[in-house]
């Protein structure tokens, strides 16, 4: 895993990537060592918490539903029907959660990936520039956030169904990306890990 970070990082060494050390204003960006296990236990306890805080409410809703009456005076007391579509829709997440978090636990992201696939981290940034987005194939957790340790970026989490997904998977440290163009990105992959 150093080894292929490390070559990660060397992408932007002067010059390595044709730019002649020129790096614009965000330099030691792709000098950044991403390290994946660290990075997917910050995850797990982004779900976690998640997690806690969906049974929390699950189960004042839940509450809600029994301390309602269960004969209705009038047509708009629908306090515990209400309540009760709550907790439905609580039980719901809480099982898609804890299916993300048995996914999870039970993930092995690859040491030395010559390609990005799952469980990868990819950095994307301008052909001739620093990594300004990093992004993180996982299987669950699409859309989540996790600051890098300078707190400067973020490693967006991403599953193989999106479109950025979709344009990086396959591709080598180096390779030319072009998003979907909705999102209007272009770029290299400057750091693959």
């Amino acid at each position: 895993m150093a080894d292929r970070e490390k070559r990660g990082g060397d992408a932007s060494a002067p010059g390595a990537d044709g730019s002649g050390g020129q790096r614009g204003e965000r330099a030691g960006v792709n000098d950044i060592q991403v390290d994946k296990a660290k990075l997917l236990q910050e995850v797990i306890a982004q779900v976690e918490e998640t997690l806690r805080r969906l049974g929390s409410g699950y189960a004042t809703a839940k509450q809600a539903t029994l301390d309602s009456p269960h004969v209705m005076k009038s047509k708009r007391e629908v306090t515990g029907i209400e309540a009760s579509y709550l907790a439905n829709a609580l039980a719901g997440n809480i099982q898609e959660r804890e299916f993300w978090l048995r996914t999870l636990r039970g993930f092995r992201v690859p040491e030395a990936p010559e390609r990005a696939a799952l469980g990868c981290i990819v950095g994307v940034g301008a052909a001739e520039g620093p990594v300004d987005r990093f992004y993180f194939i996982l299987p669950v957790c699409g859309g989540m956030e996790i600051p890098l340790e300078d707190g400067a970026l973020t490693v967006r989490v991403v599953t193989p169904e999106t479109p950025v997904a979709k344009a990086l998977i396959g591709k080598s440290l180096g390779d030319a990306i072009a998003f979907s163009k909705e999102l209007h990105h272009t770029g290299r992959i400057r750091l693959l890990a």
